[in-house]
């Protein structure tokens, strides 16, 4: 059956007024200076009708997936020990905030704990590559 009258495009009516970027690169870079002026989360994408790029607000599922994640359990502050885990004393509380902005999950109390608890890791790590028992251990970590 013939189609009597002008067929309507629907592509014009979605991307019409939009503007057309060339590639991915001036759409992206477009997107970053919209997002930072607005304040909202606006992203480049490629038209389906149109073959061109376009940029838009981002809907749900987007800014889901453009958020930080949580910092891991070792990072947070309240994860961090207070006693070192090496000679069981007090650690100082600088050392403590040394250790979380570098992200390090373990803390000692002193230069000399942390030197004598890397050497223990580092015997411990070889002895599981070698296979060894935990009474080969004991030569390298006296109690």
């Amino acid at each position: 059956m013939p189609i009597n009258g002008e067929w309507f495009n629907p592509a014009l009516g979605r991307c019409y007024r939009k503007t057309r970027y060339p590639n991915w690169g001036i759409a992206e870079a477009a997107a970053r200076r919209a997002s930072r002026k607005t304040g909202d989360l606006i992203i480049a994408y490629q038209c389906i009708d149109c073959r061109r790029y376009h940029i838009g607000h981002a809907d749900e599922s987007q800014i889901i997936a453009h958020q930080r994640p949580d910092p891991p359990k070792f990072m947070r502050p309240t994860a961090l020990p207070t006693v070192c885990p090496n000679c069981n004393g007090a650690i100082p509380d600088e050392r403590r905030r040394e250790a979380e902005r570098s992200g390090s999950p373990t803390v000692y109390c002193s230069r000399k704990c942390q030197q004598k608890g890397s050497k223990k890791a580092r015997h411990s790590r070889k002895a599981a590559r070698v296979g060894r028992t935990p009474e080969f251990l004991k030569r390298f970590n006296p109690p």
